[in-house]
């Protein structure tokens, strides 16, 4: 079993798959790498997010993503346009990953 190197002071970014959900009941993993928060951040991000629009909100806690298209308003705008559910998978995944490491830490 490996250790982790734990350190006060996080990496500003970190990776987790995402399932997307696929129309027709499937779901494809992409690696999104996204931007760390500390609980007050965190808690400040929460209480001003809610007037976000869903292209700014993903651009607001990721930083890429594992495809071959680039990383931009245009395709993140696309990605929400063409699978509905990814806006909240995208949400929810980067709210759990938080929550897990102040749970484990």
């Amino acid at each position: 079993m490996s250790k982790v190197l734990f350190k006060l002071d996080p990496n500003p970014t970190f990776d987790a798959l995402v399932a997307i959900p696929v129309p027709g009941g499937s779901k494809a993993d992409v690696k999104f790498t996204f931007k760390h928060r500390s609980k007050t951040e965190l808690e400040d991000f929460l209480s001003t997010n809610k007037d976000m629009d869903d292209t700014t909100l993903v651009k607001s806690i990721a930083d890429g993503w594992e495809l071959d298209d680039e990383f931009n308003d245009e395709n993140i705008g696309r990605l929400l346009n063409n699978y509905i559910g990814a806006g909240s998978a995208i949400y929810v995944k980067y709210l759990e990953e938080l929550y897990q490491a102040k749970r484990l830490n």
